[in-house]
C-alpha cells in the first residue's frame, strides 16, 4: 500500500510539475516570439482594403501596416514579421493551434469570440454588413432577403442573423474571389458582406455599371486583433504597439491611403492616444 502511495504521490508531482512548465511556458509568449527574431501575423491577403496583394504580390493594407508596425515596436524593423494567409473560418483555429501568434484580419469583437481568444486594442469601427445587389433590385429593408439566396462567408459573425432572424438561404465561400465569382455566376441574388469591402467593390469597372448597395449597415463592430487566451505580457506588448502607432498617426493617414474615408472613431483614437503619451 505504501509503495502504491508513493508511486501515486510520484505520478501526481510530475503531473503537477508538468502543468507548471506547460503554463510557464504559455505565459512567456513573448519571450518567445522575441527569440524567434520575427513575428507571425495571420492576415487576409484577399480583402482590400484591409489585407491584399499589390500588383507585384507584396502584402499591403489597412491591417498589414499594423501588422509591420507592431513588428517595428517589437523588433525594430517592420520587416520583421511573416505573413500568414487566414480567412474568416479559420483565423482564430490558426491562432490558437500556434500557428500564427496575433490575427490582424478583419476581426470583429464579438462575446463568444472573447471566451476563446483574447482581443487586442480596438483600432477600428466597420459597418458590419451591406447588401450589394443587382441595380433593378427593389430591397427597402433587410427583411426583404426573406426567402433570397445571399451569398456570404463563412466565419461571418452576423451569418446567423441573417438566417435564423431575416430568413435568408446562405451561400457560404471561404475568400471574397469564390462570392464575387458565385454572385456573377448567378448562383445568388446579392451579397451579404462587410461594408468598406463592398462599397469599394462597386466602384470598379464592370460593377459599378451593373451592382449597387442595395442596403446599408445595420450594426457597426469594433475591429480588433486577437492573441492567444493566457498571454499578457505579449499582448500588453501588441497593445503599447498599436497605441504607438495610433499617436504616430498610422490609422488616420490609413485611412487616407486606402480610401476608407475619415471617421471620427480612428481620429479620437488617434487623438486620446497621443495625450497618453
Amino acid at each position: 500500500m505504501r509503495s502504491a502511495l508513493s508511486r501515486l504521490a510520484g505520478t501526481a508531482g510530475v503531473l503537477v510539475l508538468g502543468l507548471a512548465c506547460a503554463a510557464g511556458a504559455h505565459a512567456d509568449q513573448l519571450d518567445r516570439v522575441k527569440q524567434r527574431g520575427k513575428l507571425i501575423a495571420g492576415i487576409r491577403n484577399d480583402y482590400i482594403p484591409f489585407g491584399y496583394l499589390d500588383a507585384s504580390g507584396k502584402n499591403v493594407g489597412f491591417e498589414v501596416d499594423i501588422a509591420r508596425a507592431v513588428a517595428k515596436s517589437l523588433f525594430g524593423s517592420e520587416d520583421a514579421v511573416e505573413f500568414v494567409p487566414v480567412v474568416a473560418s479559420n483565423r482564430i483555429e490558426f491562432l490558437n493551434a500556434g500557428r500564427i501568434d496575433v490575427i490582424f484580419a478583419t476581426l470583429g469583437v464579438t462575446a463568444d469570440r472573447g471566451k476563446v481568444i483574447d482581443f487586442t486594442e480596438k483600432y477600428y469601427s466597420m459597418a458590419g454588413m451591406v447588401l450589394l445587389a443587382p441595380k433593378e433590385a427593389t430591397y427597402k429593408s433587410w427583411d426583404d432577403i426573406r426567402g433570397k439566396k445571399i451569398c456570404g462567408s463563412q466565419g461571418n459573425l452576423y451569418n446567423r442573423q441573417l438566417t435564423e432572424k431575416m430568413g435568408a438561404e446562405l451561400l457560404l465561400f471561404n475568400g471574397t474571389a469564390e462570392i464575387y465569382s458565385a454572385f456573377q455566376g448567378g448562383r445568388c441574388d446579392a451579397i451579404a458582406y462587410d461594408g468598406p469591402n463592398l462599397n469599394m467593390k462597386v466602384t470598379e469597372p464592370g460593377w459599378k455599371e451593373k451592382y449597387k448597395i442595395a442596403l446599408q449597415a445595420f450594426e457597426y463592430v469594433p475591429i480588433a486583433g486577437g492573441v492567444r487566451k493566457g498571454e499578457p505580457a505579449f499582448l500588453k506588448a501588441v497593445d503599447n504597439a498599436i497605441l504607438k502607432a495610433e499617436a504616430a498617426g498610422l490609422m488616420t493617414t490609413g485611412e487616407v491611403k486606402y480610401n476608407l474615408g475619415t471617421s471620427e472613431y480612428v481620429q479620437k483614437r488617434a487623438a486620446d492616444a497621443k495625450k497618453a503619451q
